[in-house]
């Protein structure tokens, strides 16, 4: 079993721990990262498995993923931290608070809930665009855009995922996510395993405007029964990737609730 890979920024006595989303990557959240380091944070950018630059396995859920985040925090002894997640990434959080909230002072979820979703048309689409990507056959990124085009219209978004390819030595193009078994688990990540007891620290929730990941309405009290004392607040303007979509607003909403929590 291998480490995780995370990418640590400044040496604040602050931890900070951010947690990508399916087919991300730690570096997707480096300008963040600077953001917080530069008011005295140590900002740590994880890969997950199967992911950016950390270690590659068949074994895909969120058991497994929980676990190696464990190990990272005993890894580099980190205790009473805040912890940031977003969409898949946001499920990790939520859990390794359930199970270990010694750990964790804060936690931040960006636009996810604490339960199952259904086939989530987006995630499906952005991952039949890659899966069906054959890079041997690709020489230019221009290409790598025109083939991705065909499955996600947002020529930002296009931009975000080809941060998951590079070249080889070879000049060749490879994949830093491991593509054949993320694939096969798209309906293992729309799941919530279900946990028992609660975590009663303070927790912020951030839901994009443009996003259905959460519905205020109805997750409300299936929230509050695992984070009883959690907040959840509206991005204007933003959709999934709050953080991509609205970056200055979601780092002054996330230090403002900080700072009075």
């Amino acid at each position: 079993m291998g480490k995780l890979f995370s990418n640590i920024l400044g040496s604040g006595s602050k931890d900070l721990i951010i947690l990508h989303g399916f087919l991300g990557m730690g570096s997707n959240w480096k300008a963040q990262g600077n953001r917080f380091k530069e008011i005295g944070y140590r900002v740590h950018l994880i890969d997950l498995r199967n992911h950016g630059k950390s270690f590659w396995d068949s074994n895909f859920d969120y058991h497994f993923m929980v676990d190696d985040l464990y190990k990272y925090f005993q890894y580099h002894k980190l205790k009473k931290t805040i912890l940031i997640g977003h969409s898949m990434g946001g499920k990790i959080a939520m859990l390794l608070s359930l199970l270990k909230p010694e750990l964790i002072n804060q936690l931040i979820v960006s636009d996810i809930s604490p339960k199952d979703y259904q086939s989530i048309a987006e995630v499906r689409k952005i991952g039949e665009g890659l899966i069906k990507l054959n890079l041997d056959g690709i020489e230019k990124r221009k290409d790598l855009d025109i083939h991705l085009e065909k499955y996600v219209n947002d020529f930002q978004m296009r931009q975000f995922l080809m941060k998951n390819i590079y070249r080889l030595e070879s000049g060749k193009f490879s994949f830093y996510p491991n593509i054949k078994v993320l694939e096969k688990s798209i309906s293992i990540i729309e799941k919530f395993p279900y946990m028992g007891g609660e975590f009663n620290k303070p927790v912020l929730f951030l839901k994009g405007e443009k996003s259905n990941y959460i519905n205020i309405k109805t997750d409300k009290d299936l929230i509050r029964s695992y984070f009883p004392n959690s907040k959840i607040l509206e991005i204007e303007e933003a959709g999934h990737w709050i953080h991509f979509d609205c970056p200055d607003l979601f780092f002054h909403k996330v230090m403002e609730w900080i700072k009075i929590t």
